[in-house]
């Protein structure tokens, strides 16, 4: 279970899969392959034949920059289409790619490069964000100063900002791209042969390099372009995310599987205004969308007149990843449709490259609900392994081999096996807290990092937030728990209202007291402006609750906005019995 292997001895590049095979065919070589959005409202376009050639165009650049079959190649890139140049012609030099979140700070770059020992960068001079110039070269350059090995940085032109260039080591973009020829023989790669490390923070404070190969990905991506989303080749596919991490890549390979169309969008989906979103959906007549429930939240508190105007009717699948979903806002996003297009719910990893649980379109559903994905033996157990009964939380676990599962971290064997199989080499330990009920319906109720314990009773942050956020004018929360001396633990909520509401703290504990009972009423409620997110927009509650009790935080470098850690309050003292 801990060391798979498929497709022994088969050849197979994502290059091939994803692009190559659709330019090589007269058919759909001039069919729609990328559509680009500036924030701006700049707009490119790329049929899988100009995608191609660019694609060849890049892969030869790498070459006569040194770049050898087997290299790691960081991607520190904003949401732009030579993003996704890059990362294509990567693979199809037989190169590895190392995907960089464009938030990150130098320390946090810097960390990753040496780690994966790389030895180039792409990067661009900067990208827009809410409106602003974000300087990402000048970022980059910072965290050079303590990365030796790399060897060549390639920068891409958005904002026409002059940068400082490193002579014999950076290069601009075009100075290599215009030279080189247009076609390139894509490197016929080993099924198992490493294709990309991608860093998922740790609790400590080193980040995991997560390692993948090209067979996994290629099986995987195509399961959920094709079974789970249902996408066709007139579809056109977008979701809110950043290449920064798979789940930037698994739309646009998904997508690419059965080639249709893949939407990218630069910046922000609030700008300039909260409409953004839904006047992207009607111009470029988008059919399958995707966004974390953070994101739909705030669409829910601040979109809603611009939806009412919208035009939603090319819509056909809606998707949802991440945090759990709450009821509310999973009623509301089906109301997009008026409940014509299905929500895809998954749960799953960077560590699987997608989802181990999802709903699917041709299931029935209950709100919030997922479901078990075939081939993979997922099953609900306690601490130590055993089934839990219907209808009770547990943790999530799987039994069953998968393609796309990770092979292990960037040089660290142990750490690996210490992660996942603390159960034994037969039971992946994913890390979710999660409840099959008695119709077989699956719910996530938050990860097992964030399990509180009140009283002896065991529960999920999700399900709290869900009540939590039911409440009027709450626009989201997190739930921790805290050490307490007669009841073990106790909850503590922070509540971000919707502006500009008065929420009073004590009748939200009532509320939370009458839909769930007494032992569930929150010891202490905090209104904050903000909670702190990953990239990928989930919350940080293992971060919330170290800070709150004063303690050594880990690995904060994935945190898309710092600043909302720094601004929550910390506890004054612990509570006598």
């Amino acid at each position: 279970m801990s060391d798979p292997k498929w497709f022994v001895g088969g050849k197979i590049n994502l290059v091939h899969n994803f692009l190559d095979k659709w330019a090589q065919n007269p058919s759909t070589a001039e069919r729609m392959a990328l559509i680009w959005e500036g924030e701006g409202g700049e707009e490119k376009r790329y049929s899988f034949l100009e995608l191609y050639r660019q694609v060849n165009r890049f892969a030869h650049t790498l070459g006569r920059l040194g770049v050898e079959r087997g290299d790691r190649v960081a991607i520190y890139m904003p949401m732009i289409p030579e993003t996704v140049i890059a990362l294509y012609g990567i693979y199809k030099a037989g190169a590895i790619a190392v995907p960089l979140f464009s938030g990150f700070g130098p320390e946090a770059v810097a960390v990753r490069l040496r780690d994966v020992e790389a030895k180039a960068v792409v990067t661009a001079d900067g990208f827009y964000r809410g409106g602003h110039q974000v300087l990402l070269k000048h970022v980059l350059d910072k965290a050079l100063e303590t990365v030796p090995c790399v060897q060549a940085v390639l920068v891409a032109a958005r904002l026409g900002e002059k940068v400082l260039l490193t002579p014999g080591r950076d290069w601009h973009w075009n100075e290599w791209m215009e030279q080189v020829p247009d076609q390139y023989e894509t490197v016929a790669t080993d099924a198992e042969e490493v294709c990309m490390v991608s860093y998922s923070s740790g609790t400590t404070g080193s980040p995991k390099g997560i390692v993948h190969v090209h067979g996994g990905i290629a099986v995987k991506t195509a399961e959920v372009g094709m079974f789970i989303y249902d996408i066709r080749e007139n579809d056109v596919f977008t979701m809110i995310t950043d290449f920064g991490w798979m789940m930037g890549q698994l739309p646009l390979f998904s997508a690419h599987s059965v080639a249709a169309p893949f939407l990218m969008y630069e910046g922000s989906p609030m700008h300039p205004d909260p409409g953004r979103i839904y006047r992207q959906i009607e111009k470029h007549q988008v059919s399958v969308f995707g966004a974390p429930a953070t994101a739909l939240r705030l669409l829910k508190t601040y979109a809603e007149p611009f939806r009412e105007k919208a035009n939603l009717d090319s819509l056909r699948i809606l998707g949802h990843t991440g945090e759990p979903i709450d009821e509310e806002t999973w009623s509301w996003y089906l109301s997009w449709t008026d409940g014509k297009a299905p929500i895809i719910n998954g749960s799953g990893g960077t560590e699987v490259f997608a989802e181990i649980l999802s709903s699917i379109s041709i299931l029935p559903q209950k709100p919030t609900c997922l479901g078990a994905t075939p081939a993979v033996g997922a099953r609900v157990v306690d601490e130590s392994g055993k089934p839990v009964e219907r209808g009770k939380a547990g943790y999530l676990v799987f039994t069953v081999p998968q393609p796309a599962q990770t092979r292990g971290f960037w040089r660290n064997r142990q750490w690996y096996m210490d992660t996942y199989f603390p159960l034994g080499n037969e039971m992946w330990w994913q890390g979710d807290i999660v409840l099959v009920d008695e119709e077989g319906y699956w719910f996530h109720h938050g990860r097992a990092d964030d399990v509180i314990k009140v009283s002896g009773r065991r529960t999920g942050p999700g399900e709290l937030e869900d009540v939590v956020c039911q409440y009027p004018d709450v626009l989201e929360a997190a739930a921790i728990g805290v050490p307490h001396p007669m009841k073990g633990e106790e909850i503590v909520l922070f509540v971000v209202p919707t502006p500009p509401s008065r929420l009073e703290p004590d009748a939200l504990k009532q509320h939370v007291s009458a839909k769930l009972g007494k032992p569930y009423e929150p010891g202490e409620i905090h209104l904050v402006a903000d909670l702190p997110k990953t990239r990928t927009q989930k919350i940080m509650r293992r971060l919330m609750k170290q800070h709150y009790l004063s303690q050594e935080l880990g690995d904060t470098s994935s945190l898309m906005n710092p600043g909302a850690l720094n601004q929550l309050p910390r506890r004054q003292k612990m509570k006598q019995g």
